[in-house]
């Protein structure tokens, strides 16, 4: 009888010693690992609702008509920027821009070129920049498109 009892014991320790070994340890480890998923998952979630809201924001953007004399709205838009006086060259043959600075600082040139973007429709589809002696300055010839 007492052996029974003792065989019993043991043979419940094992069975308990078999049950976490291969049901409560793995369960535990897929909780672990499903939390660790679940931040990233939220983690990417917050950067792609992020992106969505910057596009959303970019699309409401909408550049004046099309018509507007793509001339007249790059001098509006140096005017507006206190920058027509750098500007060394203006042409229009087509429906391209050419323009040519001698000499422009670099973001000054990089915020005309945004404003635009997003004002006129007109981006860069070439440029050639070439760098000056003064820090942050450079030599930009740019053709601008629709």
């Amino acid at each position: 009888m007492r052996e029974r009892r003792l065989a019993t014991a043991a043979a419940v320790v094992v069975l308990f010693a078999a049950a976490w070994a291969l049901l409560w340890q793995p369960l535990k480890d897929d909780t672990l690992r499903a939390r660790r998923e679940l931040l990233l998952a939220r983690t990417a979630l917050s950067a792609a609702q992020a992106q969505t809201a910057e596009l959303t924001g970019l699309q409401r953007i909408t550049p004046t008509p099309e018509s507007t004399d793509p001339r007249v709205a790059v001098e509006q838009v140096l005017g507006e920027r206190g920058l027509k006086s750098v500007l060394t060259s203006l042409d229009v043959k087509d429906t391209r821009v050419f323009v040519t600075f001698a000499d422009i600082g670099f973001d000054p040139l990089v915020s005309l070129l945004d404003a635009l973007a997003r004002t006129h429709g007109l981006r860069a589809v070439e440029a050639t920049l070439t760098s000056r002696i003064d820090p942050g300055s450079v030599r930009a010839e740019i053709t601008l498109a629709r």
